[in-house]
């Protein structure tokens, strides 16, 4: 299923029963990021605010575009793939893996929705967008939160798709949280700044949710996400130039900010990020807005990250664990499945043990490749663990984790400045550590030495199990 645009997607939400048009007058300041919060925490329907405080009518602002629904935490995420929104959560993350293996390119259009208003020299002013201050410990009112960043490299037809947070800084500046290793601050730093030129970027707002899926993936150098996009859309991108440099957007793209990063420093932050908790304010580069180009009653998205499920964890959970997937597989790797909790700092894998030492040469895999690097936690487990139930996998670590031989640590790795736990010390250098729990059993063990798993699988017969199966309504359930 390929949509034409976010309006269709969010057409269909609507009619899933996962959108709530709010009439009410709403303030882009706390109001709205205080809402779309408590509507995460009740797995309730996505906010489309229709009437934002002190901005024109037909301005929006929506937020929980994957935001967590039930019963399966991922049904939005199913329903922008086309499926059915109660599809396991296992069965998206084979399916994303699956449409990875053919992408398609883009085709370039001339004109383009996103074109029916365009602000160019000093008509540009960022604060006609009702950038939403979200939370009350945030350093100011983020324009970038949930959208796609597009950077060319120099040197080769390689261009990257990405996110990273835009903290809106004056009438035509935003900040760029740049963190190496990401692609596109390792474009800017290593090949623009560090050849004193400054980088252009655009910055593409609301768009085909299957756009943003293909951003948040962390596929390997030289990968055009564009390209990936087109792989899950089964379709190409539809994609027009920029006013004001040489890039390409989605043409169906509700806000398209151009410009270029500068070799300038200004103070960002704080923000309360992915990780649930609020990162630190940063010396940050600067992004220049040359053009502003919007369609006719733009929609402004927005993500409103907290320690819960929210939009970045929900999608991270189908899109990393996919691409994990396809890691282990291609490598050759048995295993049952993986699965990356919410906030992306932890992956879980299920797996035979064909030979002793066998989880160390998978945990070797996975932190050697671009989607596992930055995973500081990896829990390998038993392949009879459903690895997306938490209350399984706990019961799996706090029965066959031993307490030292299944405990491995490894010092001065490369890391994400943003992970909670580390020391300012360790922010600074770039370098954390991260830990394995090995919660399966040793390969050298006969079946004899293994505990019995006592479930409703293992635990009666077959026929007193297809008895209650089939009479269950009638025990009054």
């Amino acid at each position: 299923m390929a949509f034409a645009d976010m309006r269709e997607y969010l057409h269909l939400l609507e009619k899933e029963g996962e959108l709530v048009r709010v009439k009410k007058e709403i303030d882009w300041n706390l109001e709205a990021g205080a809402i779309a919060c408590r509507a995460q925490d009740l797995r309730a329907p996505a906010p489309l605010f229709e009437n934002i405080k002190n901005y024109p009518e037909g301005f929006r602002l929506f937020g929980n575009t994957f935001g967590p629904t039930g019963p399966v935490i991922q049904g939005r995420v199913a329903l922008a793939l086309g499926l059915d929104k109660d599809t396991p959560t296992l069965e998206i993350i084979d399916e994303y893996s699956r449409r990875l293996e053919k992408p398609i390119k883009p085709v370039l259009v001339d004109k383009a929705p996103c074109k029916e208003n365009i602000l160019s020299g000093d008509e540009v002013d960022l604060f006609k967008l009702p950038a939403p201050y979200l939370h009350g410990m945030d350093g100011g009112r983020f324009l970038g939160t949930w959208h796609i960043n597009v950077i060319k490299d120099p040197d080769s037809d390689w261009v990257n798709w990405g996110t990273y947070r835009h903290m809106l800084l004056d009438r035509d500046s935003l900040g760029f949280v740049a963190n190496m290793p990401q692609h596109g601050p390792t474009i800017y730093f290593q090949k623009f700044e560090a050849r004193g030129k400054p980088m252009p970027m655009a910055i593409a707002l609301g768009l085909d949710p299957l756009c943003n899926m293909a951003a948040s993936g962390m596929y390997p150098a030289y990968v055009n996400e564009v390209d990936m996009a087109g792989a899950l859309r089964g379709a190409p991108v539809e994609l027009v130039k920029c006013e004001s440099c040489d890039l390409e957007v989605p043409a169906s793209s509700e806000i398209v900010l151009e410009g270029e990063v500068i070799p300038e420093r200004k103070k960002e932050g704080p923000f309360a990020e992915f990780t649930g908790y609020c990162s630190s304010e940063t010396m940050s580069p600067v992004f220049k807005v040359k053009c502003i180009t919007f369609r006719n009653s733009p929609i402004l998205p927005f993500t409103c990250y907290v320690k819960s499920w929210n939009d970045g964890g929900v999608l991270t959970s189908i899109t990393v664990s996919a691409l994990l997937t396809s890691v282990l597989r291609k490598a050759g790797f048995p295993f049952k499945a993986a699965f990356v909790l919410p906030h992306a700092l932890v992956a879980i894998i299920s797996t035979p043990v064909p030979y002793p030492g066998y989880v160390h040469t998978l945990a070797s895999a996975i932190w050697g490749a671009k989607i596992g690097f930055t995973r500081p936690y990896l829990i390998v487990v038993g392949e009879d663990v459903d690895v997306t139930n938490a209350e399984d996998v706990l019961w799996c670590m706090t029965t066959r984790l031993h307490p030292v031989a299944g405990v491995q640590s490894h010092r001065d790795t490369a890391c994400n400045p943003l992970w909670p736990f580390l020391s300012r010390a360790e922010k600074e250098a770039r370098q954390g550590s991260k830990l394995l729990l090995n919660a399966t059993f040793p390969a050298d063990w006969d079946e004899a030495d293994k505990p019995l798993v006592v479930d409703f699988e293992t635990g009666w017969p077959a026929e007193i199990k297809r008895k209650v199966l089939d009479q269950w309504k009638d025990y009054g359930y």
